[in-house]
């Protein structure tokens, strides 16, 4: 009770500033509330109607409620609202009891490039690709490759700069024009297989987000030489049966064609 006081208090009189957050269904958001007077002090993100809050405190960093999770770092605490549906959208607010504050507005947009996910399959030892669509909101952004990593995500590769930034086997790169974003991976690994995230970063210094908009399941296979090898034999092997079922069943054709004609009882 003394925390929704004081939270409540501070809401009338604090001082607040507003970012937008844009997510998509299905897809899911990382909020990073963060103030320079941060001081692990009872951290909050609530919903503003219907209220809805979620806490941290000194002895609990981090909390989870359903689809909803709080965890601190060092300028303040990581919101990650999972799974995200339409009637999620509208105003909430994180910040510290009896201290900072900001309002965030969550946007739940419906886009055709970010429906559903896909399925992408690889071979050991070769190249492969993988692309996505990103919507027109995260042009001028940078883009970013996730992979999931049990509960957690973590972050592959981004865009820089540059048309093409390169770390270790994979590289990344973008068509604005055609708002497509590329990784490649070379020297395709077993561990490489698993599920991947594409999605994009943008914000102020005092509320930043990433908006992971589109999941891609890469599957990876043996080398794709040893599986056309395998495939050439089978067909070989069919077409050698079909011909040696053929020559035997012309063979028994001709067998029975001169035993009827050596046969008496066919000259009467």
């Amino acid at each position: 009770m003394k925390i929704l006081i004081i939270f409540t208090l501070y809401l009338i009189s604090g001082q607040v500033s507003c970012s937008d957050v844009i997510g998509y269904p299905g897809g899911f958001v990382q909020i990073y509330c963060s103030h320079h007077k941060h001081e692990v002090l009872n951290e909050y993100f609530c919903k503003v109607t219907p209220r809805e809050c979620l806490y941290l405190d000194k002895q609990n960093p981090w909390s989870q409620k359903e689809r909803l999770s709080l965890r601190r770092y060092d300028e303040g605490f990581l919101v990650m609202y999972t799974n995200l549906r339409l009637q999620d959208a509208g105003s909430y607010q994180c910040g510290e009891a009896g201290g900072w504050s900001h309002d965030v507005n969550l946007k739940v947009n419906i886009d055709s490039c970010c429906l559903g996910s896909k399925t992408v399959s690889g071979y050991l030892g070769e190249t492969v690709t993988i692309s996505c669509s990103y919507p027109e909101e995260f042009k001028r952004n940078y883009k970013f490759l996730y992979k999931q990593d049990g509960f957690n995500v973590s972050e592959v590769i981004r865009t820089t700069e540059s048309p093409e930034t390169q770390r270790g086997r994979f590289s990344i790169s973008e068509d604005r024009s055609s708002k497509v974003l590329s990784v490649r991976i070379s020297d395709v690994r077993e561990d490489d297989g698993g599920v991947y995230f594409c999605g994009a970063g943008i914000g102020t210094k005092s509320v930043y987000y990433n908006s992971f908009f589109t999941v891609i399941q890469l599957q990876v296979s043996g080398s794709s030489v040893i599986i056309i090898t395998v495939c050439v034999g089978v067909a070989l092997l069919l077409i050698g049966g079909s011909a040696l079922i053929y020559k035997l069943r012309c063979k028994k054709t001709r067998g029975t064609v001169q035993t009827d004609t050596l046969n008496p009882e066919s000259i009467h």
